[in-house]
């Protein structure tokens, strides 16, 4: 099914394409406009001869310019040094000459060192004299995320273990969104958009905020901080009980994304809250020269789970030596549903765990079944009216995006250069659920109770199937100047962001108009069609709105502080200031709790502000020992002030092998969106009496070992909230024995202490003593869920990643990549005195292995991706093998094997063709446990083989 534009996205195309169109024929203008190029602005140079690293820092300083490159790279090598009033560009090719070294621009100030390449000669026709574009520059490692300090020189080792995804790996993946992208990463987990939009309940009938995230060592959201250029965004305008503030990764396209920087460990003293497990830095493309346009089409091997996306990109340079980049995106997704896939659903005895539908019909007063009844449609599925829910739910939302990024920057002056990015996005997902279905007690004078019958098992095919639809809309502003003051630079830069959602569910059903229909008898399960109207007031649409939105005010600044033996003393200051808002209006029947078997919501429309004050240092203690120094002081509106420190050190124990760790503190105050009641269905319940909960208003007594009280369910929120607090450490190796060949090894440790989790006094009433509601005499009649800071976990694992390269003369050149993440640990702790157990291994797979072949021969490129999932107990940690899985030796999910295939070729001047081929082997996904009927929804890819097939050109 394919989602169709809304009058109001369509207009959105046309806006955005007719800017676009604006913008192109102005820089084209600027061209025309500029009759001789701009001169590069000069400096007066006085280097002295000495070694050429001593020479390429004092071209930086003085050229105010960044040179990166691997220390390794100008070892041994000598300089004669310089004096002369050249431009930057001039002064580096007159330092580099005779080096066997080259500079590569990646920006108007920023240049990439790189050795001469060999060339081989060969016959070769006589080619057209335009010369053919070379093929995309792999920076992926130019900018290091995890410190506000700039460094003069690539260091490939840095004190924090740090993964790199370049552009050309991006185009190799076939992914289509950063949130597929992000999820098959090692020690990344996934929320799906379906499992997010359930709300942290599997067995939730209203689909809510749809969204798709990852998370870092399997702590969650919360503990994982999404950055896009170095900055926060707004969270996902709707709000999930379960996963707290969502950063959407659909929003951004993959067109758009230069490269993305994953550093592990904590980072609070460098980026503040909710970067307790790591960083996520997403970097947008700045600069091109010239327009690219690329469209790509991907169907299945089943000829469903379609998709089409066409992007453009195209950089421009404007008078004066600035440049404006303009990109945009336009993708249709269609859905793909549980009835297109063999293996999906309850029906477990493929895999001999028996059949687990359950049956539409009548019981008596014991819940037994005495006779089943199928209505309308529900016939078909099977003549003992079993019915299977997943069977007609989404595996993968419908999905409409379209997206708009400029960016640009302009000199002013010598030493100031003015800079803006705007990014918006639109994006429509749809969801599409079995038809509502619940228990119905029966009452006697219904015209369609049968004898004996008590209560009826019925599913609302006459309403029609739930659906969900989300609108989300995306605004990221930012503007600023940044510039030189003698050897320091300082930035000042000013951001909003918002994210709106609107919405709508249909197919709930609204339950004082069920009870009174069914008080009435006007609502038939028998087949006698019910009256439209009728219908329409039992199921009217629900509609909430949801609006995140987040105003910064940045300034940093950096430069050399103090001179050691050993180099420069590197220091960076900042601050910051922001406001974050949230409204959230549900509509009024979830407000009033009037839909059957949904948890009740609440209205919010909260602000809050805070500021930091961070500073860094980096020292070289020792031409082998460095020390990196991070200390952050952040202070949030309710919650006070929080001081976060942290210390990284790197020693080269000889020319090939680097030794590295860090320990840092980390917290996270509370979000907006944990300032509402958890996820709960109210309602009068029995629960069994314990001695924890005292005497009860209304107790009941079934033998003289067992009483039962009576009690209202309800949840509250709680506003007596504190921060979560971490502890963490890294350490690890680094050897590189040559300059085509790197390996590292790195061991975390992550401990967070008051967590936020829900709960109540029937789990501990000494964690949760605001729990129970009692009369003037001390007797229970009602219990309260609400979240507290009662949780612990301690989650230690291992992450690996080497890389190898190495050229032929025949053959071409071949690139080798492996990334590993293993999970040796992963305690929780509910509350205090609640026991501790691990969860590495349960439900989810602890090992991920992701190996990569790159070959790249004359035109042909072609990559080859493993990715390999550890196996993942079935049952809870603490807890024996159920005794169905048991029976049969099912007692672990079998671990996993996908491959994926990428070739390209650029033997056609201008263009760029592409294929990929996703799950090659088209592996059916096996999991054995029954309530994820047949899959991981984190880890499987349910479309199963994939084609996609692009067409890129270039001008």
């Amino acid at each position: 099914m394919q989602v169709p534009p809304t009058g109001k996205m369509a207009r959105t195309y046309r806006y955005t394409f007719a800017i676009c169109a604006a913008l192109l024929l102005w820089g084209r203008t600027g061209h025309a406009l500029a009759v001789e190029p701009p001169r590069a602005a000069t400096t007066r140079f006085d280097i002295a001869q000495g070694s050429l690293d001593d020479s390429l820092k004092a071209l930086a300083t003085q050229g105010r310019v960044q040179i990166l490159y691997p220390p390794r790279l100008v070892a041994d090598r000598r300089s004669a040094g310089l004096r002369a009033e050249l431009s930057p560009v001039q002064a580096l090719a007159s330092l580099l000459k005779d080096s066997g070294l080259q500079a590569v621009a990646v920006n108007a100030n920023t240049f990439l060192l790189q050795r001469v390449p060999v060339v081989v000669v060969r016959p070769a026709p006589p080619q057209p004299t335009r010369a053919r574009p070379q093929g995309p520059v792999d920076l992926g490692s130019v900018q290091v995320t995890g410190s506000h300090i700039p460094r003069s020189s690539l260091e490939h080792v840095t004190a924090a273990p740090l993964t790199l995804i370049s552009r050309a790996e991006i185009e190799a993946s076939g992914h289509q969104t950063l949130f597929e992208l992000l999820r098959f990463q090692p020690g990344m987990h996934g929320h799906h958009p379906v499992a997010v939009a359930a709300d942290g309940d599997s067995t939730s009938q209203q689909p809510f905020a749809s969204a798709g995230t990852t998370s870092l060592n399997s702590l969650g959201p919360r503990a994982t901080l999404f950055l896009v250029d170095g900055h926060r965004v707004a969270n996902y305008g709707l709000i999930s009980a379960d996963l707290g503030g969502l950063t959407d990764l659909d929003a951004i396209p993959l067109s758009i994304v230069d490269r993305i920087e994953i550093i592990r460990g904590g980072a609070s003293a460098i980026y503040g809250a909710d970067a307790m497990a790591g960083v996520v830095n997403i970097i947008l493309r700045k600069e091109r020269d010239g327009g690219e346009v690329v469209a790509r089409r991907g169907v299945s091997s089943r000829s469903d789970a379609k998709q089409e996306s066409l992007a453009f990109g195209f950089g421009v340079s404007t008078p004066g030596g600035g440049s404006v980049f303009i990109g945009g995106d336009y993708s249709n997704r269609e859905a793909l549903y549980g009835d297109q896939r063999g293996w999906r659903g309850f029906d477990r005895r493929i895999d001999g765990l028996g059949d687990w539908r359950f049956q539409l019909g009548y019981l008596n007063k014991n819940r037994e079944m005495i006779q089943p009844h199928c209505p309308g449609s529900a016939r078909a599925q099977s003549l003992r009216c079993l019915f299977d829910p997943t069977r007609e739910g989404t595996l993968q939302p419908a999905s409409e995006r379209a997206s708009l990024y400029v960016h640009g920057h302009q000199p002013i002056g010598d030493a100031t250069q003015w800079h803006a990015d705007v990014r918006l996005s639109d994006s429509n997902q749809m969801l599409r659920g079995a038809p509502f279905y619940g228990l119905v007690e029966l009452t006697e004078r219904h015209p369609d109770v049968i004898p004996g019958s008590t209560y009826l098992v019925h599913a609302f095919y006459d309403v029609g199937p739930v659906r969900n639809r989300n609108q989300a809309r995306s605004l990221d502003v930012s503007t600023g100047f940044k510039g030189w003051r003698g050897d320091w630079q300082w930035d000042v830069t000013l951001a909003h962001h918002t994210n709106t959602v609107d919405n709508r569910i249909d197919g709930l059903v609204r339950d004082t108009a069920f009870t009174a229909a069914m008080i009435a008898g006007t609502y038939r399960f028998d087949g006698t069609p019910n009256d439209p109207k009728l219908l329409a007031a039992l199921s009217p649409p629900v509609e909430s709105h949801g609006k995140a939105s987040l105003d910064q005010v940045s300034v940093d600044m950096h430069g050399p502080w103090f001179h050691l033996p050993a180099g420069d003393a590197i220091v960076a200051a900042g601050l910051e200031l922001s406001r974050d808002a949230l409204l959230h209006r549900p509509d009024a029947l979830m407000q009033e709790h009037d839909l059957a078997l949904s948890p009740q919501k609440i209205q919010i429309d909260e602000h809050r502000y805070g500021a930091a004050l961070y500073t860094e240092l980096s020292v070289p203690l020792l031409p082998s020992l460095q020390a990196d120094l991070a200390l952050r002081l952040d202070r949030r509106q309710g919650y006070g002030s929080k001081t976060s420190p942290k210390l990284g050190i790197k020693w080269r124990a000889t020319d090939t092998l680097t030794a590295r760790g860090t320990v840092a503190t980390g917290y996270r105050a509370p979000s907006l969106y944990e300032q509402r009641r958890p996820s709960l269905y109210e309602g009068v319940e029995f629960v069994r009496q314990t001695p924890q909960m005292g005497d009860c208003l209304y107790r009941i007594e079934f033998d003289r070992d067992t009483a039962y009280c009576l009690v209202a369910r309800s949840a509250i929120e709680n506003p007596e909230l504190h921060p979560e607090t971490s502890r963490s450490h890294t350490i690890g190796l680094v050897w590189a024995p040559t300059s085509n060949f790197s390996l590292s090894v790195d061991h975390f440790r992550i401990q967070r202490s008051n967590e936020i989790l829900p709960g109540s006094l029937l789990d501990d009433a000494e964690a949760f003593p605001l729990s129970g509601e009692r009369d003037e005499k001390g007797q229970l009649f009602g219990i309260r869920d609400y979240f507290a800071n009662v949780g612990r976990s301690d989650v230690r694992g291992w992450d690996i990643e080497a890389q190898y390269q190495f050229a032929t003369q025949r053959l071409g050149d071949f690139t080798l990549r492996f990334n590993g993440h293993h999970l040796d640990r992963l305690s929780r702790r509910a509350y205090e005195g609640a026991p501790t157990r691990n969860h590495a291994g349960h439900g989810a797979p602890d090992r991920t292995v992701l190996v990569g072949v790159r070959w790249n021969l004359r035109d042909w490129t072609t990559t080859l991706n493993l990715r390999n999932l550890g196996a993942s107990r079935v049952s809870e940690p603490g807890e024996d093998c159920p005794e169905r899985n048991f029976a049969v030796r099912h007692c672990s999910s079998p671990g996993s094997t996908t491959v994926d295939l990428d070739v390209a070729y650029t033997g056609l001047r201008n263009w760029r063709l592409g294929m990929n081929v996703r799950d090659l082997t088209d592996r059916r996904p096996v999991n054995y446990v029954i309530a994820n009927a047949g899959y991981d929804i984190a880890n499987d890819d349910p479309r199963g083989r994939y084609f996609q097939f692009s067409a890129a050109y270039r001008f």
